[in-house]
């Protein structure tokens, strides 16, 4: 299930009206330091930034290089206690479509690992120690402890490590 408010617009596409969801200047600051942030190895200093433009980041969480995070709302991340985000790995909280625009939080919990290129869409709950596969598109929860993969993210395996 995702969680997300829609905001229907009438007169033209949706991408076209978003300084309805955040005032330009907080746009072009998230931009600059999350793109800042995406090239650091320092793991500390880049936390430290992705907090300034608001996302709930624990101090023990790992972001590794090229994450990208939602310029637009990046206030509605979280990331738990050990989680580790891999290389190039995209995190969404705004979704355009040709009629409206969707806002949703993304929560991720503790001890999970997002694979290099997987994508999280808005709206979605991450449980803890939940694995994501590299390249996968995460439309839905995952429950905790899951191990999901694919476009969309179906489970793999079961919590307790059953095959699914």
């Amino acid at each position: 299930m995702r969680r997300l408010q829609s905001f229907p617009v009438d007169s033209t596409n949706s991408m076209a009206c978003w300084r309805r969801v955040a005032p330009s200047w907080r746009v072009a600051w998230n931009f600059a330091v999350i793109q800042f942030s995406r090239y650091l190895p320092f793991l500390r200093l880049k936390n430290f930034l992705l907090r300034l433009v608001g996302i709930r980041v624990a101090p023990s969480a790992s972001v590794g290089l090229m994450a990208m995070f939602d310029v637009l709302r990046p206030d509605l991340i979280s990331i738990g206690e050990n989680t580790i985000i891999g290389y190039n790995a995209t995190i969404l909280c705004h979704e355009f479509l040709p009629h409206e625009y969707r806002l949703g939080k993304v929560e991720i919990g503790s001890w999970v690992l997002i694979g290099a290129n997987a994508t999280i869409l808005p709206g979605v709950r991450i449980g803890d120690g939940a694995l994501v596969g590299a390249g996968a598109v995460v439309t839905q929860d995952v429950p905790p402890g899951a191990v999901v993969g694919g476009v969309p993210a179906r489970p793999l395996r079961r919590a307790g490590g059953e095959g699914g």
